[in-house]
């Protein structure tokens, strides 16, 4: 497969031009019931088991044709936004080019790395991504780094859609289910708590929340928010082309809360201007709890 190197004797390795492996995922699981799937392009779901989906269910067929994906954007000064896991349109169009992005992917026991170096955009992306022992979410640590010999003014932008339910909502009652949603948005993240889970026992009550939190390096929250995916992807754009980051809209507060609408986990951190060879770093955490006081980022 490619050009794969074992990294010591337990089984890492490192592949590069990973892109060319679509339906290549690797498993991250915790001893809490966290299972989750990750591709070289942060496709994949996560679900505790098949009546809690914290992602779009998907198989090994539609693991690279999707775009679902844990997505990270740089909203850059000048307008162009660019995307850590692969997914804008201008990123797609550079595939089979002799500008497409390099993309590296290392791994280890439960613990997942993906390296994307941008061409039209001189930065170096990299997403280490795991489940913690006895914790029901996956953790992703994202490290963006300017290449360039001029300095770069971003904008950070974590963008995961949140799907909340069963996984036989996918094709049955999603739009009804979608309705039960219960929005909120925190210092610091985005909640969902649907009202009924629907699924082969019935209707239950639900007692379950689906979060997606982040922090800045030095522990600072998100200034903004984006909690409902129409909002983030307007009505031309989709989840690789949002219209909310093109036309640079403005996000909501922590205290937000709204009903009835498909959830993301849309974070947008401060301004940020990295000099030539600066890097800096994001936390992104994602999971199931069933209390609010289980949502631990420490």
């Amino acid at each position: 497969m490619g050009n794969i190197t074992f990294t010591d004797a337990k089984g890492s390795f490192c592949l590069e031009d990973a892109g060319s492996f679509g339906e290549m995922y690797f498993p991250l699981a915790g001893e809490g019931g966290m299972k989750s799937a990750v591709t070289a392009d942060l496709m994949g779901d996560a679900k505790l088991d098949q009546n809690h989906f914290l992602m779009e269910p998907v198989s090994s067929g539609n693991l690279h044709n999707n775009r679902s994906a844990r997505n990270f954007w740089c909203r850059l000064s000048d307008g162009r936004i660019w995307s850590v896991s692969g997914h804008s349109a201008a990123q797609q169009a550079l595939k089979y080019t002799d500008q497409e992005e390099k993309l590296t992917v290392s791994a280890g026991y439960m613990w997942h790395r993906v390296e994307r170096k941008g061409t039209e955009v001189p930065l170096l992306g990299t997403v280490t991504s795991f489940v913690p022992f006895q914790k029901n979410m996956e953790i992703h640590i994202v490290c963006i780094e300017n290449t360039g010999s001029e300095a770069i003014c971003m904008t950070p932008v974590a963008a995961m859609p949140i799907y909340g339910r069963s996984a036989d909502n996918i094709r049955d009652h999603r739009h009804v289910t979608s309705l039960l949603h219960r929005i909120q948005v925190k210092e610091g993240g985005v909640q969902v708590k649907p009202t009924f889970s629907f699924d082969e026992r019935g209707h239950q009550l639900n007692h379950d929340i689906y979060f997606v939190y982040g922090m800045s390096e030095d522990g600072g929250s998100p200034e903004e928010y984006f909690p409902v995916l129409d909002d983030f992807i307007g009505e031309k754009g989709n989840l690789e082309w949002p219209e909310a980051l093109l036309m640079k809209r403005e996000g909501v507060k922590p205290g937000y809360q709204i009903n009835g609408q498909e959830a993301l986990g849309g974070l947008v951190f401060g301004e940020r201007t990295l000099e030539p060879g600066e890097s800096c770093s994001y936390v992104v955490f994602a999971g199931i709890v069933h209390s609010e006081k289980e949502i631990d980022m420490s």
